[in-house]
């Protein structure tokens, strides 16, 4: 048993425990962050499409909507305190025709309601000035759109907390918890740590940890998103963000153009739901659904300007058969009110990961 107690120790290593770190540091002494892999990063963190979301899309008055759209306006700061490499691209969320106009307008009023600036109904003019190669009649064009690298964003949070005083812990995976006295008990494979206050920010595990406080309230159901690459010689078919309009019952935002901070050009993600939470690469999606849906937007592309490119993986709180809507959660162990558990951040987290943070400060400080 150890003897000194943390003020707080973090579960999970991904952009948003490491911005929690960050965040807490600057004012608690004794912050550890646990990471289970050997760096920080590795999962859903560095394996998704790198884009700063402007908050268009979430029900308004959720936690989605309200840490995305004040994410985003702290994320682009952070950024250029930290010299990270981002880019404010902007992004067309293009019509397949004129038809779908109504249901244009209703998702910028979304986007409108909640707080997102500059969204504007675009003409057949516009676009083809932005993307000559794409084939739409109208579009939302959101000007605050962005893109950066999501591992030098996890570094440079790292950074911060280390410099704050922050202990960060690699190859160290939580394996149990428990009561002792007035403080937690954390139980991993290398050592055990005593806590007045635990974040759980375990991404994909994060329903796994709080079952070991007793709370299997939650449950992720782990959702694959893979991408296709198009090769050097085809990254101008497009110029920047190119989203299809999200259909009502999917599970995602549709495949679409991303283009990143190297140049690259990738299609994606779908969205596959599977049982592994860490299986990338068996039973792979075929390139011909990216094709089906990418040739809508852009004609021009061919099939033989696709291969496959990387794998991540969503860690959603909905099954495949449900449609509705899943907020982030972000709430107290009811039995043990000195943890914190966030469950089901996936998409948009990387944008959310410092509002997220400064909210579980305001927490903590209560």
């Amino acid at each position: 048993m150890p003897d000194d107690i943390a003020n707080v120790v973090i579960i999970g290593g991904g952009v948003v425990g490491t911005a929690i770190a960050a965040e807490l540091s600057r004012d608690i002494d004794d912050v550890f962050l646990l990471e289970a892999m050997p760096r920080l990063g590795l999962g859903a963190s560095s394996r998704n499409s790198g884009v700063i979301h402007a908050g268009i899309y979430y029900r308004p008055g959720s936690l989605k909507a309200f840490h995305c759209v004040r994410g985003a306006r702290m994320i682009y700061q952070f950024c250029a305190e930290h010299d990270i490499p981002h880019q404010r691209i902007g992004k067309l969320i293009v019509a397949d025709s004129l038809e779908d106009l109504g249901r244009l307008e209703e998702l910028k009023k979304r986007g409108d309601e909640n707080g997102v600036e500059g969204l504007r109904i675009v003409d057949r003019g516009f676009i083809r000035e932005r993307e000559p190669n794409v084939v739409s009649p109208v579009a939302i064009y959101s000007p605050n759109t962005g893109i950066l690298e999501p591992e030098e964003l996890v570094k440079a949070l790292a950074r911060t907390a280390q410099a704050n005083g922050a202990y960060i812990l690699t190859d160290t995976r939580m394996t149990g918890a428990g009561i002792n006295g007035d403080s937690i008990l954390i139980r991993t494979q290398r050592e055990e740590f005593l806590a007045r206050t635990v974040i759980n920010a375990a991404g994909l595990y994060a329903d796994d940890v709080a079952g070991m406080f007793g709370y299997g309230k939650y449950r992720i159901h782990p959702c694959r998103g893979e991408y296709a690459e198009l090769p050097v010689s085809r990254s101008g078919i497009v110029n920047g963000l190119v989203y299809p309009l999200p259909m009502p019952s999917g599970h995602g935002l549709g495949v679409h153009y991303t283009k990143n901070m190297a140049g690259r050009v990738l299609l994606g993600p779908n969205a596959r739901y599977v049982k592994s939470r860490e299986d990338y690469e068996d039973d792979r999606a075929d390139l011909s659904t990216f094709y089906e849906s990418a040739s809508v937007i852009t004609p021009c592309l061919k099939p033989e300007d696709l291969r496959l490119s990387y794998t991540g993986i969503r860690a959603r709180l909905l099954p495949e058969e449900d449609h509705s809507f899943a907020d982030f959660v972000i709430e107290r162990d009811p039995q043990t009110r000195s943890v914190i558990h966030l469950i089901g951040i996936e998409s948009p987290g990387l944008t959310s990961a410092l509002s997220i943070a400064k909210s579980v400060a305001q927490m903590i400080n209560k």
